[in-house]
């Protein structure tokens, strides 16, 4: 009896490990973007700061959100080949002055490995 407990504990510490963490969730969060309206201090509220900031020649800001969805099987030697979901979601803002202009959302799958 007491190598069956071990075992379901051991077993129990295993699946809690490998759990996947919930993450940002970047496609509802930019339903709460509405251009021309929400301001670059909502954008913060909502999001915090940007990964990557860029200013075009005409005076735009982009601003962009990543985050990455991958399988939790990734990190096993033996079985990372059969992968479940692996996408980055992509959240551009382009800001003109204060206030957004336009938002993109969009996925960006990896390149196809063997």
């Amino acid at each position: 009896m007491g190598k069956r407990w071990l075992f379901l504990i051991i077993a129990g510490f295993f699946l809690i490990g490998c759990a996947t963490k919930p993450g940002p969730n970047l496609a509802s969060k930019a339903s709460l973007i509405h251009p021309k309206s929400t301001t670059k201090s909502e954008i913060l509220q909502y999001f915090g700061p940007p990964v990557q900031v860029f200013v075009t020649q005409d005076g735009k800001e982009e601003w962009y959100y990543y985050y990455r969805v991958r399988n939790f099987w990734e990190d096993l030697p033996i079985v990372r080949q059969y992968k479940g979901e692996d996408y980055t979601e992509v959240l551009k803002i382009v800001f003109q002055g204060e206030v957004v202009e336009e938002a993109h959302y969009y996925t960006v799958k990896p390149p196809y490995k063997k």
